[in-house]
């Protein structure tokens, strides 16, 4: 809420919260040295700043140096996400102030998203429980989970729209953040994705079914990520979405590369990821394997996919900014409204910017049976 808003509503205006300044900083990914010397102060006075040890800091001199709204740092302690809930998939190569600026994007993520729960009816999460089957392999909890969805062997043609319609909350990674792997975690019952948009449309949607793995494999607090849990989040993605009976179905008789960018397409994955997962079948053998890598490779399917698909986007977000704009709010009105950076906010929602209209105020419908404004 602005301050204005509080002057109208009778309320005081805001009291310095020292947490804030520390998330705002460590969002920016900067030391406390850093931001001292961009403040023109010392490496202690930031820190009593951040200690709420002074009253009154120089919250205009923050707010520019920092590019958040003076208001942000009078707003109500953040939701906190704990490293331990989150799935890095490579914690032991990731700085600490790497992993504390992921984790402050995150906690904007989880505001926004109760900001929207709050004014629309959004899908409530919908991943079944497992936890009475961890015995179970993770190709099998794979195949279950796609015959609970009603997938059976059928390609999941919109991975990200689907799983939005399952109450997953997907956000796209900020550029600067884009040297990090995509993540996951669950926040007070809603499983959060955050995705890496830097890759190939088939990469980004084998990254959303590895950390669909890890929110129904792996629910439980796991702060040292072990090679065998990313293994098995990786087997979960190869049987989700290239289902081994599926598989079985199409391929006849002896298999040759051309082969691969037909299954490829029909499944919606990458060649190199058909390929390991003919091998993991049985369908071809290591010499074919590595033969067939190779002059993937030659060709440019190592860094890239030649002729791929388009990316998916956010159907939730595009639904959700459409009922906004009939409601009068701007991306601009939305981030005031939580005291953040307008900025910040476009960078977690695919760059889907929300414009005003004229007119605004009014309600919108539901959409597609799955939104609605909550009255």
């Amino acid at each position: 809420m602005t301050t204005e808003n509080r002057w109208s509503l009778g309320l005081p205006e805001y009291s310095f919260n020292h947490t804030r300044l520390t998330l705002a900083r460590e969002r920016r990914g900067l030391t406390k040295q850093a931001l001292a010397e961009q403040c023109g102060v010392s490496r202690r006075t930031v820190s009593a700043w951040e200690a709420g040890e002074v009253e009154s800091p120089p919250v205009d001199q923050l707010s520019h140096v920092l590019q958040l709204p003076s208001s942000f740092f009078g707003a109500d302690d953040a939701p906190q996400v704990e490293e331990e809930w989150v799935s890095f998939r490579a914690l032991s190569s990731m700085t600490a102030r790497q992993v504390r600026r992921i984790l402050s994007v995150s906690s904007l993520g989880v505001e926004l998203s109760n900001w929207i729960d709050k004014r629309y009816g959004t899908p409530s999460a919908d991943l079944p429980d497992f936890s009475e089957a961890a015995d179970l392999p993770p190709a099998a909890v794979a195949e279950q989970l796609r015959s609970i969805w009603g997938l059976h062997q059928k390609p999941v043609k919109n991975l990200l729209p689907f799983l939005e319609r399952k109450g997953v909350r997907v956000y796209s990674l900020p550029i600067v953040d884009r040297e990090i792997d995509s993540f996951a975690f669950h926040y007070e019952g809603r499983p959060f994705v955050f995705l890496n948009l830097s890759k190939t449309a088939e990469r980004m949607r084998f990254d959303l079914a590895h950390e669909l793995g890890h929110l129904i494999l792996h629910k439980e607090s796991q702060k040292n990520r072990s090679r065998q849990i990313e293994q098995e989040a990786h087997d979960f993605a190869s049987s989700f979405l290239m289902p081994a009976d599926g598989l079985y179905a199409q391929v006849v008789g002896k298999l040759r590369l051309d082969d691969v960018f037909t299954l490829k397409n029909y499944w919606k994955v990458s060649a190199l990821a058909m390929v390991e997962r003919l091998y993991g079948l049985e369908f071809i053998s290591e010499w074919v394997r590595r033969r067939w890598i190779i002059e993937l490779s030659q060709r440019g399917y190592r860094t890239a996919e030649p002729e791929g698909m388009h990316p998916e986007t956010s159907k939730f977000f595009t639904d959700v900014f459409r009922l906004a704009r009939e409601d009068g709010w701007s991306s601009r009105k939305i981030a005031d409204d939580l005291d953040e950076s307008e900025e910040d906010l476009d960078s977690l929602v695919f760059g889907l910017a929300i414009s005003s209209i004229a007119g605004g105020g009014q309600r919108g419908p539901a959409l597609h049976g799955h939104l609605s404004v909550v009255k």
